[in-house]
């Protein structure tokens, strides 16, 4: 039989070097958190005025890709005073880009419409910055210290 003993280290412990690569590991390997909620806060503002989202594609660093099936009838007779600019149906933070979007514009144009794109283009860009941010040194540093993720001397996770 033979015994190994490792060294492991925190992330905040590592060299500069060892960082770079506990990083791209990580960015390798790691699922986006929270898009299952950024999804639902965009289907459930969709629902609300009966549209159908069909297909979406969001990744980092490119346009969002989505459609949506509706017609002018989904927003016929509907009233600024109807809605709430603080309306969170979901309670994850997207709702805030959707409905304040949507309500802002609303009351900007008169036309429900146009605040149903506005709004949904500006939920796709906060879902895309969010992916984004995941990304980020930042992010990952805090997330891997916050962990407690532990790590030979060269970065690799132990």
């Amino acid at each position: 039989m033979k015994v190994i003993e490792t060294t492991v280290y925190s992330f905040d412990e590592l060299s500069d070097k060892a960082k770079e690569k506990a990083r791209d590991q990580h960015r390798a390997n790691s699922d986006f958190l929270w898009s299952d909620e950024c999804a639902d806060s965009i289907k459930t503002f969709c629902q609300h005025f009966g549209i159908k989202l069909i297909y979406w594609d969001v990744a980092p660093y490119s346009s969002p890709d989505y459609s949506a099936e509706y017609f002018n009838s989904h927003f016929r007779g509907l009233k600024l005073r109807d809605f709430k600019r603080d309306h969170m149906p979901t309670g994850y933070y997207l709702d805030c880009d959707l409905w304040m979007t949507f309500y802002d514009e609303f009351k900007r144009t008169s036309s429900a419409k146009k605040a149903f794109d506005k709004a949904l283009y500006a939920g796709f860009i906060a879902f895309r910055n969010d992916l984004e941010a995941q990304l980020s040194d930042e992010y990952i540093d805090e997330h891997l210290t916050i962990n407690e993720y532990q790590y030979t001397e060269t970065g690799k996770l132990f």
